[in-house]
């Protein structure tokens, strides 16, 4: 049985019966989940993943041409697995304003839950190399999958979906690196309301829950 993204497992060495290549790769991503939860990100290389597994080095660079491509891929594994999770409770929800700030707001929430995310993100020696990539075409399009049916009930065409999605993982990497000034869940509902469905292009289909409704004015008095 495979170990859920996120989670902690045991370790498994292969003892000279080495899987299919699909399994091979799947052991060596949640060998890398535990080493990253147990260590830290910073601590997490070829060397350790490989202890952890119970193979070589020469193993895991036959399967990942290097260390970059390895926690790239620990992170995409865990980004689906979430990814599901979000898709999952974004049914429950029509309007495309109320998804898209409901999504944002399931991630903020999640990743500080989620042990594998959790340890990256909180990691005092975070990859560069990693942030850039959060934007990579197949991660876009990884997420545009999540996010399904906020593209329909926008219905944004394939290249307005692309950017649209792109903004959203753009936000959300800001939001989660540099999560200054704190705000409770009303103050992010409406910083999301007022800063980024306007970028998106959605119009607002529910109530302003973060400002009060302006008085009217008087009527000018005739002189």
């Amino acid at each position: 049985m495979s170990t859920p993204p996120g989670a902690v497992g045991t370790r498994a060495a292969w003892a000279g019966d080495p899987p299919q290549r699909a399994a091979a790769r799947q052991r060596l991503l949640e060998a890398t989940v535990r080493c990253v939860v147990r260590d830290g990100l910073a601590a997490t290389g070829i060397s350790s993943v490989a202890a952890e597994a119970g193979v070589s080095r020469p193993t895991v660079y036959r399967y990942f041409e290097d260390r970059h491509a390895l926690i790239l891929a620990t992170l995409l594994h865990a980004g689906r697995a979430l990814g599901a999770d979000l898709a999952r409770h974004l049914r429950a929800v029509r309007e495309p304003d109320r998804m898209a700030i409901e999504a944002m707001r399931y991630v903020l929430g999640e990743v500080p839950r989620n042990a594998l995310l959790a340890a990256m993100w909180n990691s005092t020696v975070l990859d560069a190399a990693m942030l850039a990539d959060f934007t990579r075409p197949d991660i876009v399009a990884m997420a545009r999958d999540a996010l399904g049916g906020l593209v329909a009930a926008a219905g944004w065409s394939d290249a307005e979906a692309d950017e649209a999605v792109e903004l959203m993982l753009r936000v959300l990497l800001s939001l989660l690196v540099a999560p200054a000034p704190e705000r409770s869940g009303a103050e992010l509902r409406g910083f999301l309301e007022r800063r980024l469905l306007p970028a998106l292009g959605l119009a607002r289909t529910s109530p302003k829950t973060s400002e009060p409704p302006m008085a009217p004015k008087p009527p000018r008095r005739k002189r």
